[in-house]
């Protein structure tokens, strides 16, 4: 960072120093010596106006008049009086300098001349020109950090959308070269992790399933000389057969979110179709307030396993009641289901989404579940863009709402 902030200062300071020396001197000797027709016209007057003493010495090559044959204004008779050189202009906009002689009554005009341009038009444009070469050396000096800067967004869209070969280019002139090449670093090391983790959950989960097939058989045997100890030990081979396939399912999760395939359709018809299904296995009360008509761009596969694990997450964990709604409120679709039951304390509504995360209380193992229901959800929804958050209900329990983009 001090690499960068010296870097910077010195380009700054240095472009300042080298522009300004560079515009005096081309404001020296472009404007101020520039060729100026009406200036060096009162250099003439002057010369004359010290040099021509009477009437008979302008006779010879000019034509004198008289002060009062002009209708001058006070102030500018006051200054023909005083001796000094007075430039008018006529109705074309060109320049006539009037000057008396010694005798304070003969008048002299020099002209027509075409007006000087204005130096402030110059000095604006070097201004003008000024800025813009320092903006250009500032691009210059700019350019290598804004290319690293590109290469940190593209290398987190890689990541993030599973794809774990990280290109590395780095430049050797940015001020951030460390920078990069520990980001780069860093990259690398969160790509071989994901992989890793890819691998070890599914060889994990595949090569389990051989000494549980043993173990089911062996039990299966036994079946009929303990069956009392058998029966626990079957329970427990379930419960862990069960887990397998939970950690096979979100493992899957992981690789299906790299190729998400979405089109639109009816979100109204897959809620209610959801709820059809609840309301066959459920013995609760189930009130709806849902939109018709709700599109939705998004994987409707993946939702319908989002709505389905939030439907049975409050007919497990609520009382007697459910509620489900379903708006539209201009570019986003809410989704909203609450429960009757004991709710989530407000310390783990970030927890709950959490792989592997059980609450105490109603929301424990004795009711099923592995904490990987909501991690699901959370998982699905952000794919789409959306966020799922959890917060009391109006019932009294758990409400889940889902916001999800157009």
């Amino acid at each position: 960072m001090v690499r960068l902030l010296i870097s910077l200062y010195l380009v700054v300071i240095t472009s300042i120093v080298v522009i300004n020396q560079a515009s005096d001197y081309v404001w020296q000797n472009w404007v101020t010596h520039a060729p100026d027709e009406l200036r060096h016209a009162k250099q003439v007057a002057h010369v004359m106006q010290a040099h021509i003493t009477t009437p008979e010495q302008l006779q010879a090559s000019y034509q004198g008049l008289d002060i009062d044959s002009i209708a001058w204004l006070d102030e500018q008779r006051t200054q023909l009086l005083n001796g000094e050189v007075l430039t008018t202009y006529n109705a074309q906009g060109q320049a006539l300098l009037s000057f008396l002689l010694l005798d304070n009554y003969t008048l002299v005009q020099l002209g027509p001349f075409l007006p000087s341009e204005p130096a402030s038009n110059k000095l604006y444009l070097f201004k003008f020109i000024s800025f813009l070469v320092l903006g250009l050396l500032l691009i210059v000096w700019l350019r290598p950090l804004w290319l690293d800067l590109m290469q940190f967004k593209r290398v987190t869209e890689q990541l993030a959308q599973g794809n774990l070969n990280v290109e590395r280019k780095t430049s050797r002139f940015s001020a951030i070269s460390d920078l990069t090449e520990q980001f780069h670093i860093m990259a690398q090391k969160v790509a071989n992790l994901m992989t890793d983790q890819k691998q070890l959950v599914n060889a994990v989960s595949h090569e389990l399933r051989t000494p549980l097939a043993r173990l089911k058989f062996a039990l299966a045997m036994l079946q009929s000389t303990q069956p009392e100890q058998v029966s626990g030990m079957q329970q427990d081979v379930q419960e862990m057969e069960s887990l397998i396939d939970e950690m096979l399912s979100y493992a899957r999760l992981e690789i299906a979110g790299e190729q998400l395939s979405c089109e639109e359709f009816n979100l109204s018809e897959l809620l209610l179709a959801q709820l059809d299904k609840l309301q066959g296995l459920s013995g609760k009360e189930i009130t709806t307030s849902i939109s018709s008509g709700v599109l939705v761009n998004a994987n409707a596969h993946y939702l319908a396993r989002v709505l389905q694990n939030l439907l049975q997450n409050a007919d497990k964990y609520g009382s007697n009641r459910i509620d489900v709604s379903l708006i539209e409120v201009e570019q986003h679709i809410f989704i909203k289901i609450d429960d009757d039951g004991e709710g989530i304390a407000e310390d783990q509504y970030e927890t709950v989404f959490m792989p592997f995360v059980r609450l105490e209380k109603s929301r424990n193992k004795h009711l099923g579940g592995y904490g990987l229901g909501l991690a699901i959800v959370k998982k699905i929804v952000s794919w789409h863009k959306g966020q799922c958050v959890v917060a009391k209900s109006k019932l009294g329990g758990a409400s889940f709402e889902i916001t999800l983009p157009k």
